[in-house]
């Protein structure tokens, strides 16, 4: 069954070479070296386009000014609509309230089951979250993009019980962060964690995996932070490329927002971001110029899958 995994990467721009500015350049990543076509993954990087690997660097400012951030920004991407434009300025963490209509209409999901491409079974968001997060959002309403998302079509939100069972990924890779506050939580590698999204995906038409710990060490302005959260996502990264059937699944990588590429300021960047297709029929997304244009684009691959 042809299918997608998309990782989307919080806060993850395309910035200097300086590695006393950007640990992208500074620290030893084969894993992302190897999806933007054997170069780092920096603002220097050449675009790459073959039929199994698309590497560019894309639009995440969609034409507003100030500093883009993550509520419209990832609306952005999981809606296909110019959700900053529609607020009149970047906006986040959280949705901003003009992104409402989109996400419960336009999100990726919804647009999947109503082109006929997938039943609501046939799609998967892959993090788990813990009881404290069900009983904070219960009290507050105020639901991330993409667990809103979820929300609005009816996929199901994954907690730490299915973490225990291989059926989803902690948003920390290995689960060590959930294991502080969850004793029932085991940590586990990276290349585990690779095949338990590996195996979701393979059940599914489309999986949803979020990463968010980029942005989170961004702002911290820590090398040391930037160096344990970017090794961690890179052998997992790496383990996904080893063990991806590239005849049957498209792999996609993107981001909201540059943040941890720039550790001499405390806030997000206006620098491009990164985009990755790996697999099949890669190149259906080759001219793919900004974060609000690739649902639109996955939802066409399925229709007119390239082999």
């Amino acid at each position: 069954m042809r299918h997608v995994v998309f990782i989307f990467i919080d806060g993850l721009g395309l910035g200097s070479d300086d590695k006393d500015v950007n640990p992208l350049a500074r620290f030893d990543l084969p894993g992302f070296e190897s999806l933007a076509g054997g170069q780092p993954m920096t603002g220097s990087a050449n675009s790459v386009s073959t039929p199994e690997l698309v590497f560019s660097q894309i639009d995440a400012n969609l034409g507003v000014d100030g500093l883009p951030q993550s509520g419209t920004g990832q609306a952005s991407i999981f809606t296909g609509t110019n959700c900053a434009k529609e607020a009149g300025r970047h906006y986040g963490p959280y949705p901003h309230s003009t992104s409402a209509e989109a996400i419960e209409k336009r999100n990726i999901f919804t647009r999947l089951v109503e082109s006929g491409t997938a039943t609501i079974n046939q799609l998967a968001f892959a993090n788990t979250y813990p009881a404290r997060f069900f009983r904070y959002v219960d009290r507050t309403n105020r639901w991330t993009v993409t667990t809103r998302c979820c929300m609005s079509a009816g996929v199901h939100i994954r907690s730490t019980e299915d973490l225990a069972t291989g059926n989803g990924v902690a948003a920390d890779v290995t689960g060590e962060g959930l294991r502080s506050i969850d004793d029932n939580v085991t940590p586990i590698s990276e290349t585990e964690a690779g095949d338990n999204l590996l195996r979701l995906a393979s059940a599914h038409r489309f999986t949803l995996f979020e990463f968010f710990h980029t942005d989170k060490a961004g702002h911290a302005m820590s090398f040391d932070r930037a160096h344990k959260r970017l090794t961690a996502l890179d052998r997992f990264l790496a383990h996904l490329q080893t063990h991806l059937d590239i005849d049957e699944a498209l792999l996609l990588l993107t981001s909201d927002h540059g943040n941890i590429e720039d550790l001499t300021v405390k806030t997000h960047t206006r620098n491009p971001v990164p985009f990755v297709a790996l697999g099949s029929g890669a190149e259906h997304f080759s001219d793919v110029a900004a974060i609000d244009e690739i649902v639109d684009r996955i939802v066409s691959w399925y229709n007119n899958p390239i082999s």
